[in-house]
């Protein structure tokens, strides 16, 4: 008995001794809040992408994600993720997956969704959050907070680091950056442009900058106001008054 209270203890104490671990998800708390908080929970809304339509809901805990467009031979195409898994309707038949393709959809429809419901997504369990040197950009003071990802719940790309900037004043999301391995792997750095506010969410797009694979995403503020990122696209999103 006595040694189970002494791992008791230990325990507490280990967990009770990771202030930074905490403050970087009650920051993460606030940031989520200011762009939408409950508002996410409750979400119609279309909007285009490139060349593809998205919907997006959330309603009492579950969630569907859509990506429509048309084929090569003008087919229309639903690709639809939900809490139950992924489904193809090709001119509103269902059309049968092999799991790797299934999986393959999947995840593509989900990206576009992920990075669109930013800060949102890091409320998951899977997020392992911390705070890291704060940094001034363009002369405003930005939280610093790194994110990576257990292994359980993390998805297929678990291993992907993130890089948050949180005005330090406002708590909005102005700037993030990633590393991944996928498909050869590199560096991403988002600068966030035209926020907009939908159904009380305020969304964003950005520029979307490209640093050298294996870059340290701590050094892509200074590269960014020294001008040393390459420019790769804009990610803008088109908002619809209403979903289909």
């Amino acid at each position: 008995m006595k040694n189970i209270f002494g791992v008791i203890i230990f325990v507490f104490l280990i967990s009770a001794c990771n202030p930074t671990e905490q403050a970087a998800n009650q920051y993460i708390k606030n940031a989520i809040e200011y762009h939408g908080g409950q508002a996410y929970e409750a979400l119609d809304i279309q909007f285009q992408f490139r060349d593809k339509l998205y919907v997006l809901r959330h309603e009492g805990g579950n969630f569907q994600y859509s990506r429509i467009f048309e084929d090569s031979t003008g087919r229309r195409v639903n690709d639809i993720l939900e809490n139950s898994g992924f489904t193809r309707l090709v001119d509103g038949e269902k059309v049968e997956l092999s799991a790797k393709d299934s999986a393959a959809y999947a995840n593509s429809v989900n990206s576009v969704h992920y990075f669109a419901l930013l800060p949102y997504n890091l409320k998951d369990d899977a997020v392992l959050a911390h705070n890291r040197e704060d940094v001034l950009i363009k002369g405003k003071a930005y939280k610093t907070i790194e994110v990576r990802f257990k292994q359980e719940g993390g998805g297929k790309d678990y291993e992907d680091v993130f890089m948050f900037w949180f005005n330090a004043n406002t708590y909005e999301m102005d700037y993030f950056a990633y590393s991944y391995e996928t498909e050869g792997g590199g560096v991403r750095f988002r600068e966030s442009i035209n926020k907009e506010k939908v159904e009380d969410v305020l969304f964003q797009d950005y520029n979307n900058y490209k640093a050298e694979k294996g870059t340290d995403l701590a050094n892509l503020p200074s590269m960014f106001e020294k001008g040393e990122l390459e420019l790769l696209s804009k990610i803008d999103l088109e908002f619809f008054p209403e979903a289909l």
